[in-house]
């Protein structure tokens, strides 16, 4: 079992692209523990494995071998991995060449996208999806591409010369923080509403109770807000759209 365990964690770490010394840093445990791990000398202390499950952006299930839907015929972890990625247009999808991947390796270890999704629901009410990032060979090394659900909204490059790491990372999620404000009505799907509604059930109980999706569906809702952004870009007095909504349902 430690074998098959520590032969898992060695190919999801190599599939994130990370080095054991990488992977041990970002942990907090040193480069010899992952070692030993990978080599089936040894398991991860259980207090590890929701950071280890994190970083590698797999779930328990899969770092422990039990049994899931297989879409590959062999036990390939990095070809499932890429079909499963592929099978799904995502929200936002950013992708870019060989040069800009140090800029996101250093930016990804900051708040940076979350400081700009904080701005924009304090701004207009509007949660950024979950980024999800790739490296593309097909793209020019100082390329990148902003997508949503297929369709490049933003095709440019970065002049790496005038950037330091952070600053192009900083330039490129501002595009992304740009374009959520622009095209929200196409960004936002029946996932983002649901995470709404449930923030607005949290924070203010009664209001979306038994009205959503009992009385109103994610779809019906999810159909109004995109109005909302068209006409006003602006989606933050929640409440008084649900209460609008449901006097409409009354009526």
């Amino acid at each position: 079992m430690e074998n098959q365990i520590g032969n898992i964690i060695s190919q999801c770490r190599q599939n994130r692209k990370m080095t054991q010394e990488e992977f041990a840093s970002r942990l907090g445990v040193t480069p010899q523990a992952v070692s030993k791990w990978e080599r089936g000398i040894g398991l991860p202390d259980m207090m590890l494995f929701v950071d280890l499950c994190r970083l590698l952006d797999v779930s328990a299930d899969t770092i422990l071998g039990l049994k899931t839907s297989s879409i590959v015929e062999n036990s390939s972890v990095a070809f499932e991995r890429e079909i499963r990625e592929n099978i799904i247009a995502e929200p936002l999808l950013i992708e870019f060449g060989e040069d800009i991947i140090p800029c996101f390796k250093v930016g990804l270890e900051t708040d940076y996208i979350n400081e700009k999704r904080r701005k924009l629901s304090s701004e207009c009410g509007m949660l950024i999806p979950i980024l999800h990032i790739r490296d593309n060979v097909e793209l020019a090394p100082n390329e990148y591409q902003i997508k949503c659900y297929d369709k490049v909204m933003i095709n440019n490059r970065l002049d790496i010369d005038n950037y330091n790491k952070m600053a192009g990372f900083e330039h490129i999620i501002e595009q992304v923080y740009g374009l959520c404000r622009e095209h929200y009505d196409e960004i936002l799907n029946k996932e983002l509403v649901k995470t709404l509604v449930d923030n607005i059930k949290e924070q203010h109980p009664g209001v979306a109770d038994d009205l959503v999706p009992e009385k109103i569906s994610y779809l019906t809702l999810e159909k109004h807000l995109k109005e909302i952004v068209k006409d006003k870009g602006n989606i933050r007095d929640f409440i008084h759209i649900l209460e609008d909504l449901e006097s409409k349902k009354i009526l």
